[in-house]
């Protein structure tokens, strides 16, 4: 009776270890307002092209004139490439961009990227996720 416990118990642990990076990430609808989007038009000041997902950081300026630094993430970067068509080089530092973003629900100066318009160009329009995700 005392072996199978063990048994039992170390079973379990080695599928809590196992399944513990999939209960780790967290869901956009988590950290983010869907239901709300924030347009704004900056200039690109890094793209963070790694994994677990694409980062871009841009500097906006605030009603007051002051510059503020957002942060708006997206998918990994085979998913951009594959399926947006980006590369590590879509974007660079001192682009202009207009950026919508699904915002933080914190209040933080980041948001889950929706949309981006690259001199005249739409290169991702995710708008439609907020209305999917919050279905």
């Amino acid at each position: 009776m005392r072996k199978r416990l063990s048994i039992y118990f170390w079973l379990a642990a080695a599928v809590l270890m196992i399944s513990a990076p999939t209960f780790a990430h967290h869901g956009s609808i988590v950290s983010y307002d869907i239901n709300k989007i924030v347009t704004m038009e900056g200039t690109v000041t890094e793209f963070q092209w790694r994994n677990p997902h694409v980062y871009v950081m841009y500097d906006v300026k605030d009603a007051q004139g002051k510059v503020v630094n957002w942060g708006a993430e997206t998918h990994s970067p085979i998913v951009c490439e594959n399926q947006d068509g980006w590369t590590k080089s879509t974007l660079k530092p001192g682009d202009k961009i207009t950026i919508t973003v699904f915002p933080s629900k914190i209040g933080t100066t980041r948001g889950l990227l929706a949309k981006i318009v690259l001199n005249g160009k739409v290169i991702i329009d995710d708008t439609g996720r907020g209305v999917q995700a919050g279905q």
